[in-house]
């Protein structure tokens, strides 16, 4: 890397715009590669289709806004496609992490792909036209393409954090919501709807309060209208949710069909244990926030107060 960046220098030693303009034409070709390889991409069903539709395919669409959105969906699907290649196992926890953030499109990994190294591309030109124009003539190269390179990473690597935060508030909501779905489970189950019926009819029931879970429970009504069973189905909503919970109300639920217990006691038993482990979660945040205030009381409040109490002092000493 000294070597690449001491030949750059000696090429330019006082201007940098001929690099500018060669990573501007490379980051620009890069975008452009999938959009010139995803023209010839039609086989013959598309053509035949569009033979078939005729006169009536014509509609009065915009067609600036429906080329930029062809061509926006073909760069999705060449990314997906490159890195789901490239490094299949990276793509399958991605598609995971994104389900659990409330991604659920198909090209929801392909997207991300595009966004971070859009993100990447944009910062780091945001960072040399900033480093250009605001750096101080004292710099060195090295120091200004060290900057460059740290910016650009830093964009590579946002949208990952993004999506780690989006995780956490998604695993934060189903924590908080499902206690309530199992009070609400053995609402149903009492008054005598079977469990696939009573998990379609909670997830009618919470889609104001917990939208993202009510969007999990439709997944596995759906699943389960499928044709596929419902321990299975709960299993995949565990997955999806990334809650220990779930796990164990799916192994509560195969316990119970195995025993033949009552499904009403099982299911209040269960939900009384989460809320208390609820609760539990709640007291200790609520006794660790008095050591957790103690660092700013310290930093900010008791200056002051020995400010006030020691100055008068001070004072009084230097009059006399």
């Amino acid at each position: 890397m000294q070597s690449v960046i001491e030949f750059l220098a000696s090429l330019a030693p006082t201007s940098l715009m001929p690099v500018a303009v060669l990573l501007l034409a490379a980051g620009a070709a890069a975008v452009a590669w999938p959009m010139v390889v995803a023209k010839g991409d039609r086989n013959d069903v598309k053509r035949r289709l569009k033979v078939d539709q005729g006169p009536v395919a014509a509609r009065p669409e915009p067609v600036q806004k429906k080329n930029s959105g062809v061509v926006r969906e073909q760069a999705v699907k060449r990314a997906q496609e490159f890195y789901a290649k490239s490094d299949p196992e990276n793509v399958a926890r991605l598609r995971l992490k994104l389900i659990q953030a409330g991604y659920m499109e198909p090209r929801a990994v392909g997207m991300f792909f595009l966004i971070r190294f859009t993100a990447m591309i944009g910062t780091t030109f945001a960072v040399f036209v900033l480093n250009r124009w605001m750096a101080s003539p004292d710099a060195t190269m090295t120091s200004r393409w060290t900057f460059i390179i740290l910016s650009g990473a830093a964009g590579y690597f946002l949208p990952g954090l993004v999506l780690t935060q989006k995780v956490r508030e998604k695993m934060r909501e189903y924590r908080n919501g499902f206690p309530d779905f199992m009070d609400l489970m053995i609402v149903c189950s009492d008054a005598g709807m079977s469990m696939e019926a009573g998990v379609e009819r909670v997830s009618k029931e919470l889609a104001k309060s917990y939208p993202s879970l009510s969007q999990n429970l439709q997944l596995v009504c759906l699943e389960l209208r499928a044709g596929r069973s419902l321990d299975d189905a709960l299993k995949a909503l565990a997955d999806r949710l990334s809650l220990d919970e779930v796990r164990s109300f799916a192994t509560l639920l195969q316990q119970s069909k195995e025993l033949g217990t009552s499904l009403s006691g099982a299911l209040r038993v269960f939900s009384d244990e989460m809320r208390h482990k609820r609760m539990s979660l709640a007291e200790e945040k609520a006794h660790a926030l008095p050591a957790k205030m103690s660092v700013p009381v310290v930093v900010c409040i008791l200056p002051v107060v020995l400010m006030i109490a020691v100055i008068p002092i001070i004072v009084k000493m230097t009059a006399h």
